[in-house]
């Protein structure tokens, strides 16, 4: 059985571990940080999760989990059939990462009581938007975010804009929902899914405290 490391509060954990639900592989989760032990690192080189164990060895990256997941078990797909389709749903989810996910990241310092640095605070509000406007070129949000078919450009961008928007409000009194029009009802749609409200549940049972 294939065998997910990871950890409920990781956004890219979260991507993997909703693909796998989404298309029905069986699947053991194993909690993990990420870590430089020497153990760790002879399965995932540079220490980070998720990490994913199969018959021919071990995965890592997100990105690359999510095409094997989708060689590996072609249906019910989450990628579209025809090459152009498929190559935009990658655009999307690379433009998300790099402009999106990237920058937002840098300011959630204040979730762990930690002072986000003011020149922090001041490129977020400067590449935020940019990013942004750039997915908003990209994403139709009608109904999935790219297009008619449900994709994995879909949990990229649920789990990327739910962190967009707690960076964006507390550092640059930005909200997201209002820089992507029509994303409220696709994020409460895909919100609304199995595989992610069971994702959600995880993660809010991790984040609970322990009695």
């Amino acid at each position: 059985m294939i065998k997910l490391y990871g950890a409920p509060l990781s956004n890219y954990h979260n991507m993997v571990k909703c693909a796998l639900l989404e298309k029905g592989i069986a699947f053991e989760e194993v909690l993990t940080r990420p870590s430089q032990e020497t153990d760790y690192l002879s399965r995932s080189p540079m220490g980070k999760i998720p990490c994913l164990q199969t018959e021919q060895g071990f995965l890592t990256e997100t990105h690359a989990i999510l095409d094997y997941l989708e060689d590996m078990q072609p249906s019910p797909a989450l990628l579209p059939a025809d090459a152009w389709s498929r190559a935009k749903v990658r655009e999307l989810v690379q433009s998300l990462e790099l402009y999106v996910e990237l920058v937002a990241r840098r300011g959630l310092g204040f979730l762990f009581g930690r002072e986000v640095p003011d020149a922090v605070k001041a490129d977020i509000a400067r590449d935020l938007p940019k990013g942004l406007a750039a997915v908003g070129k990209l994403a139709s949000f009608s109904p999935w975010s790219a297009g008619s078919q449900f994709t994995y450009a879909d949990l990229f961008a649920y789990w990327t804009l739910g962190l967009a928007r707690l960076s964006g409000k507390h550092n640059a009194e930005l909200d997201v929902f209002a820089a992507l029009p029509g994303s409220k009802a696709w994020f409460d749609a895909v919100a609304a899914r199995p595989s992610v409200a069971r994702a959600l549940a995880d993660q809010a049972a991790a984040r609970a405290p322990r009695t």
